[in-house]
């Protein structure tokens, strides 16, 4: 019996063979060209004036015998930019099987807003001046500030040099009431009310509570913050 055995075996292995499913193979290419076609889908009409390269590329896939798809997949996040991972989606007979990612390194070119000069921190929008400079947008962290209009009545966070896109994370908004800035101050004691000056401590909008310390006074006090400028003493 135990010589039979070898022989019983070795009888049964196509039948083994022929049992098991087959395989296929998608190359690695196919699923880099699904992704770069999404790729220009989302690049539209900067898909002319864009420089790309793959960075990073999955290996070839096996699945199993069926019909295979290759669908590409939307990146998340900021766009563009300079790094891109494209997730691809590969399924046999309509059921998802595998899922891979093609990076791609991406550079547009445009013309954009720029500081014709240099800029402290702390200078108003209405004073600086903008002039059209070449930039790559796929590395900027922001979005680029197109009129004017959108930082009337802010300032620069930061300061910048001349030649550097314009960006809207670049300013803030003035607040009614800043540190260091002088205030009109008034206190009302009973029928008593009281107008005079004082240094804020601490900066806010209408409706918050500040410190401010009052000409002549040698402790700050909480004051409301009613106006640009104006801030009111409460117990």
């Amino acid at each position: 019996m135990r010589r039979l055995l070898p022989a019983l075996v070795l009888s049964a292995l196509p039948l083994l063979v022929a049992a098991s499913p087959s395989l296929q193979t998608v190359a690695s290419a196919r699923i880099v060209d699904a992704a770069r076609v999404e790729l220009d889908s989302c690049l539209g009409d900067d898909k002319a004036l864009a420089q790309v390269e793959v960075v990073g590329k999955p290996e070839d896939v096996q699945l199993l015998a069926g019909s295979v798809t290759i669908k590409a997949r939307k990146p998340e996040g900021r766009w563009p930019r300079a790094r891109v991972g494209m997730p691809v989606d590969i399924s046999v007979n309509g059921q998802l099987m595998r899922s891979a990612t093609v990076w791609f390194a991406v550079s547009v070119h445009h013309d954009v807003p720029g500081y014709a000069a240099d800029a402290a921190m702390g200078t108003v929008a209405s004073a600086l001046k903008f002039t059209p400079h070449d930039a790559d947008v796929a590395t900027l962290q922001g979005p680029v500030v197109t009129d004017s209009q959108q930082v009337q009545g802010m300032r620069l966070r930061h300061a910048v040099l001349a030649g550097s896109p314009v960006l809207l994370e670049d300013f803030e908004h003035i607040p009614d009431v800043d540190r260091q800035q002088r205030v009109d101050v008034s206190a009302s004691y009973g029928v008593i009310k009281l107008q005079t000056k004082g240094t804020a401590i601490g900066r806010g909008n209408t409706g918050d509570t500040v410190l401010v310390l009052v000409d002549g006074a040698e402790e700050p006090v909480h004051a409301r913050i009613t106006d640009k400028g104006v801030v009111q003493v409460v117990d």
